[in-house]
């Protein structure tokens, strides 16, 4: 399901020849890409900050009641509930919905 909103995403922003900005009483004709590779930084920044916080965090496996803290891009990546994320355990190598343990600041 991400891959193809992913996907549909890139191809309706490329579709994209030029978009009309006004600021104030000016308006400028401006090409698509110049509003979209800032706003692809901004947020691929984004995602890799978020991972970093969330990676410091430590979880609980149901399993094995190991603690564990996740690689940032799979803690970026994870599906989550509140703050209990899906995760594989390193150590049972069973995929579950974890708890947070400690979060670390």
């Amino acid at each position: 399901m991400k891959r193809t909103t992913l996907f549909f995403t890139i191809l309706s922003a490329l579709t994209l020849t030029s978009c009309d900005v006004h600021f104030g009483n000016i308006h400028y004709d401006v090409p698509w890409w110049v509003i979209a590779i800032p706003t692809g930084i901004i947020l691929f920044a984004v995602y890799i900050i978020g991972g970093i916080i969330l990676s410091k965090n430590e979880y609980v496996c149901p399993h094995c009641n190991k603690t564990f803290s996740p690689k940032w891009w799979k803690a970026a990546y994870s599906i989550h509930l509140n703050s209990d994320r899906v995760l594989k355990c390193p150590h049972c190598k069973k995929r579950s919905l974890c708890k947070i343990k400690r979060v670390i600041k």
